[in-house]
Formats: C-alpha cells, structure tokens, sequence
C-alpha cells in the first residue's frame, strides 16, 4: 500500500467474531465514527494491528503491519476518548438527553451513555426508526461473556446495529434521577 499517512493515529480496539483487533487508525480530515458512519466505506485500513482472542488478550495471535477490517463483521469498535468516537457533526453538539444503556452483541455485553436529541427513550423506537447502521455510546465498558473477569474500557463505542441482540435503558441511573426527582 503507497497511500500517504498523514494525521494523527488513533488507537482502536476493533472486536469481531471473537477476536480483538488493535491498531492503528490514520485520521486526518475524518475520524473514526465519520468512516463507520460512513455507507459508501466497506473496510477500514489499521496500521500496526494486533490480533488476539478475547478470552485471552494478553495472547498475541498474530501482528500485521497493515490490516483490513470489513464493516459487515464488525461488532464493535472502542475508542480510548470520546472526540475519537464523535462524528463530525457531533463536534459542537451532542443530544441534551443522556440514557445509560445495556446492550449485547456477539461474546459481550456493554455498557454506556447514550446522547440523542428524543426526551423520552423507547428502544425499540430507537433501533428501528432513529438509529443509523451504527450507534455511539460514551463512557463504555464491554464484559467478555464468558469471562466478565475480561473488560475493556474507552471513552466511546461504535456498535454495529445488527449485531445488537438486547438493548435496555439502566434504570439505576436515568437523567432525572441526577436532577433530585424520584421517579414513579
């Protein structure tokens, strides 16, 4: 490959079919959740990729100098800060609301903050009618299903809708319950 890095990298775990894959991601002009979002991009390019199995992180299955990840096969991808997670037209504003959410994708279970704009969370409304391919949660951390011993943490997730089996809004945490009211 002859393509010119230039940009900052960001460091992502991508987590696919029981796999973990960590790089490298050159960004420039348009960060990671701009090409996830994106529907005309198929793959993703990381530098620098390590492969490991998710019940065992700290193996090393193999070590690639330039790897292609496939959106389709993606489960989820966790970034280490939340402007890596952010869309560009996320940078100056995100939803008023906050909901925290449970969700479960293939070998994981996750946990994070969801932003949007609705003052009232349905989530079926939200996976059928509000959410894109993709969705963004902040302050995640993800359980390895059969090692919850096994997390991962990061400032923000992109889950690939299709993959999500179960989504649940926290109760022990809503919004107005921050604002001192009980909830009924």
């Amino acid at each position: 490959m002859s393509e010119k890095i230039r940009g900052t990298p960001a460091v992502v775990d991508f987590f696919s079919q029981g796999y973990r894959i960590s790089g490298l991601l050159q960004v420039s002009d348009r960060s990671l959740a701009d090409l996830i979002y994106d529907q005309t991009v198929s793959f993703i390019v990381v530098r620098k990729a390590y492969l490991s199995p998710i019940v065992d992180p700290a193996k090393i299955s193999a070590y690639y100098t330039t790897a292609v990840m496939t959106k389709g096969n993606l489960d989820f991808a966790l970034t280490r800060t939340e402007e890596e997670g952010l869309r560009r037209d996320q940078r100056y504003t995100l939803g008023r609301y906050h909901y925290r959410l449970s969700l479960t994708v293939p070998f994981f279970e996750i946990q994070g903050t969801l932003h949007t704009t609705t003052r009232v969370f349905d989530p079926r409304v939200y996976l059928s009618q509000e959410a894109s391919h993709f969705i963004t949660l902040f302050d995640v951390t993800a359980w390895c299903t059969f090692q919850p011993e096994l997390n991962y943490k990061g400032g923000a997730a992109l889950i690939a809708r299709s993959k999500i089996s179960f989504l649940g809004e926290r109760l022990d945490n809503r919004p107005s319950q921050a604002n001192g009211q009980q909830q009924s």
